[in-house]
């Protein structure tokens, strides 16, 4: 089985990050999968957001979760990144799916967000076995194996204390950060059946390759048209 190509927070180097212009160049670019962030408005809506705040990727200001959604509805989330992609709407997270899904598959990071809603989207976009799940807090995490089993989780090696804890808590998919990753830790978690994915946001080249020489399932990272062509050459 190849290596799927992550490509985090869409093909972020070459279109605004967590829009719907950066799954399509994530796409186009030979990724696989689009990692996403998902945050709440303050009236319930699911938007893809990386920050709590606005200011950073939108030309809006204030928290995310104080602000309604007919007023993120009209933020521009894209002019930041440069000209030609102003007007690029903040995305909501059933909007995202639904221009998407005939083009990739997704990894979804919950940053703070109702998660039998975040589910909810899931199931009705018709992506039950078509994506994966993580947040970097522990509750949300938890809530999310509570609230849908049925959905695969990934938990980073970083979170845990013992590695067996991954297979306690259900996670499916373990995740490194480059630095992390060692032959000793690779090889235990192979042992608990972990599907595995190493993560770098550098142009790392050799990360690249050990992960297709190595057969891992995941490569998460910002540079996808580089790896598309390392996984190319190599087949």
């Amino acid at each position: 089985m190849k290596t799927r190509i992550v490509c985090h927070r869409g093909a972020c180097r070459h279109a605004p990050e967590n829009t719907v212009a950066a799954g399509r160049a994530a796409a186009r670019l030979g990724g696989d999968i689009v990692e996403l962030d998902v945050r709440q408005s303050r009236d319930g809506v699911l938007y893809v957001l990386h920050d709590a705040t606005l200011e950073r990727t939108t030309d809006g200001h204030g928290p995310i979760a104080e602000t309604h959604s007919a007023t993120l509805d009209r933020l521009d989330a894209g002019g930041w990144y440069g000209a030609d992609f102003a007007g690029e709407p903040l995305p909501r997270l059933d909007a995202f799916f639904a221009a998407l899904t005939d083009q990739v598959d997704f990894y979804v990071e919950v940053k703070a967000a109702d998660v039998e809603a975040v589910a909810g989207t899931i199931a009705r976009a018709g992506l039950r076995e078509r994506c994966f799940t993580y947040s970097e807090n522990p509750a949300i995490r938890a809530a999310l194996a509570e609230a849908a089993p049925w959905l695969k989780r990934m938990v980073n090696w970083r979170d845990l204390t013992e590695l067996t804890e991954a297979r306690a808590t259900g996670a499916a998919i373990l995740e490194f950060h480059a630095p992390d990753l060692r032959a000793s830790r690779l090889e235990a978690a192979r042992k608990l059946g972990l599907e595995i994915m190493v993560h770098t946001p550098h142009l790392d080249l050799p990360v690249f390759r050990t992960a297709m020489e190595l057969g891992l399932e995941y490569l998460n990272i910002d540079h996808p048209e580089i790896a598309a062509r390392i996984r190319r050459d190599a087949a």
